[in-house]
């Protein structure tokens, strides 16, 4: 059993077609399938621990991975804050890896989104926003980077009968992929202790002691802190703890449907064992995990030792709508 791959980030949106307009047709990520589910789909709400819920849902493409745009129309969504903030502990954002600091940029405000002049940038990044205003960080890899990019391996699981899907590869001039998910958090030692029981290993974590010394956009928004990344295969996690002064925390009642980047879905061998290594290590399930109409997959979402939603997901097939094989570094 394990955690192969970062199969794609959810993002909880109150427009799904300014969100598409500006992922899909913007950005350069390509649709691979929208659907749609009404009140009244027990699977659904079993897996999202809710009831009466109601969604439209796009898959897109980044290249590397995918992006899960929904718009969640029962029950309704809330925003931990007026503006997305990296100071709030859970996903905090996402990074790009991009050819051109200042073409991706054009792209961005171009596309719909904006760049706040409050936020921060360094040689090699820059936080925007989408225009939602959720934070990307631009990133342009370099060497020594302990986020490169060029590191990042896909795994395709092998030996699984069934053609894959038709796809379309995303547009890749400006936009490389999705190279990592930012996790705010007050406790690092928690997360990187949970994530090794799927055998994932933190790398060095580095330190920095003013805004001027940090080595990217999202840490120089505080004066000290660290950083650890994790590479997942073909992304990076990076959990960063901010230590200028505390941050706000998620709400107790906060649900996997909350706007934002709302979870992070794992690719695994072995769901079964996965499951019970991740439960044993302090992972809070909302049911047990299914098998996908068409048993092409079977997933669960759950929470991780920090409360953060995740969602893991076995490929029985390579007809799997979010099959790893269509993924490129």
């Amino acid at each position: 059993m394990a955690i192969t791959g970062l199969n794609h980030v959810g993002l909880s949106t109150p427009d799904i077609d300014r969100a598409n307009a500006f992922y899909r047709d913007g950005l350069g990520f390509s649709e691979i399938i929208s659907f749609a589910w009404p009140v009244g789909t027990p699977g659904a709400d079993a897996g999202l621990g809710l009831t009466d819920t109601a969604a439209s849902v796009t898959v897109l493409l980044t290249g590397n991975s995918y992006l899960e745009v929904l718009q969640f129309n029962n029950p309704r969504p809330i925003a931990f804050d007026s503006l997305p903030t990296l100071r709030r502990e859970g996903i905090s954002h996402i990074g790009l890896e991009v050819t051109d600091l200042a073409a991706a940029t054009d792209l961005v405000v171009v596309s719909g989104g904006s760049v706040d002049a409050s936020l921060s940038a360094t040689n090699n990044s820059r936080l925007v926003r989408d225009p939602d205003r959720n934070i990307i960080e631009l990133h342009t890899s370099s060497q020594d980077d302990p986020l490169d990019y060029r590191q990042l391996r896909v795994h395709t699981p092998g030996g699984l009968d069934g053609e894959p899907q038709p796809f379309t590869p995303a547009r890749r001039d400006v936009v490389k992929g999705l190279s990592f998910a930012g996790i705010t958090t007050a406790r690092t030692a928690d997360l990187t202790d949970f994530y090794t029981h799927a055998n994932l290993n933190p790398s060095n974590t580095s330190s920095w002691e003013s805004s001027a010394s940090a080595p990217r956009a999202a840490l120089a928004t505080a004066t000290s802190g660290t950083s650890t990344p994790v590479n997942v295969g073909n992304a990076y996690l990076d959990f960063i703890e901010f230590r200028d002064q505390p941050i706000a925390l998620k709400p107790t009642n906060a649900r996997i449907i909350e706007y934002g980047f709302n979870h992070l879905c794992f690719d695994v061998t072995g769901i079964d064992a996965t499951h019970q290594a991740l439960t044993q290590a302090g992972m809070t399930c909302f049911a047990p995990w299914i098998n996908m109409p068409g048993r092409t997959s079977a997933m669960g979402y759950a929470l991780d030792v920090s409360h953060n939603p995740i969602e893991l997901l076995e490929h029985l097939s390579a007809r799997s709508i979010m099959w790893p094989g269509h993924l490129s570094v």
